[in-house]
């Protein structure tokens, strides 16, 4: 067994063991943590296993170490192989337990917590309906929310949204502009029994709806995490900027904005010097540490997320 293999096997192996029943990031390999294995993350969608490979192909290396643990771990009935050279994607069944060996794409609810469930998708796009690498912003939020009104902007499927209302939050509104997002996130509240009047899902664009969102009573804790660029939508940190300035007019004073950013080279120190010369009127800027399954090679880059308490 080669030393890529060893150290595969063993991550693997801790993170299942701390996350047997729920979404989860299994290996991160994104992070370069790992030699060899840079352009591979797996991801746990019980029951199925979703490898993201980066490169053209997976390595021998990598399947001989994804299959001896999908032969050791029963719990898992399928894996799933997305290759992802930007832009494109393709997805494959690798493993399955089922006679038939199973189909894609699937859509299926699965656990992200004992408490909460959410709706994954596999095969069909992209993204599956949840990042469990933003798990650390997850439960900051969750510890955060009682009694809170909270904004969740670029809300994709919602998760945060759920993680808010299990902590207690008042008011959660989301926005996100893509029609099947803001679908699935009305079926993951009302699969959580959390579709009522405390929630609002828009489906509009962000950039365009400063005054409709200027409306609205000013919130506690705002999260800010929009993808890196979209075409026609998003155009990176020139709107990321401009978004910055306006969440701090939306909230209130000694409130909070949740800023997430996920950029390989920028470290935690430029991103808050560049907050710092976006906003005027800051108390404090700390960073939220990620979970422990979310290892970098260089702990200040990959996935910053910024605590901005104004």
């Amino acid at each position: 067994m080669s030393n890529e293999q060893d150290l595969l096997s063993a991550e693997l192996a801790q993170n299942f063991e701390r996350y047997p029943k729920q979404v989860a990031r299994l290996f991160h390999g994104r992070g370069r943590f790992f030699k060899g294995l840079e352009s591979l993350v797996i991801e746990w969608y019980p029951p199925v296993l979703l490898l993201q490979c980066y490169d053209d192909c997976l390595s021998d290396t990598a399947l001989a170490g994804v299959q001896a643990f999908f032969k050791a771990q029963p719990a898992i009935e399928t894996v799933v192989l997305q290759t992802r050279p930007w832009p494109d994607f393709s997805s494959e069944i690798l493993f399955s337990r089922a006679a038939e060996g199973g189909q894609l794409p699937m859509e299926f609810d699965c656990p992200l917590n004992p408490e909460l469930q959410c709706q994954i998708s596999l095969g069909k796009n992209r993204n599956t309906g949840a990042f469990p690498d933003m798990r650390g912003g997850w439960y900051w939020l969750r510890d955060q929310a009682a009694n809170k009104r909270v904004l969740n902007l670029f809300s994709y499927t919602a998760i945060f949204s759920l993680y808010a209302l299990q902590g207690g939050a008042n008011k959660v509104v989301n926005i996100d502009m893509c029609g099947s997002a803001t679908k699935t996130a009305k079926y993951n509240h009302e699969l959580n029994g959390l579709l009522d009047e405390r929630v609002s899902i828009w489906k509009k664009n962000i950039l365009k709806s400063n005054s409709q969102i200027a409306k609205q009573s000013k919130f506690d804790i705002v999260v800010l995490d929009p993808p890196p660029f979209h075409k026609g939508s998003f155009k990176g940190w020139p709107d990321y900027q401009k978004l910055l300035r306006r969440c701090a007019s939306y909230t209130r004073v000694g409130g909070t904005i949740l800023a997430a950013l996920n950029h390989q080279q920028l470290t935690f120190f430029e991103f808050e010097r560049d907050i710092r010369a976006t906003l005027d009127d800051v108390s404090a800027i700390t960073k939220l540490s990620l979970s422990d399954e979310i290892k970098e090679l260089e702990q200040d880059k990959g996935l910053k997320l910024a605590l901005i308490r104004l």
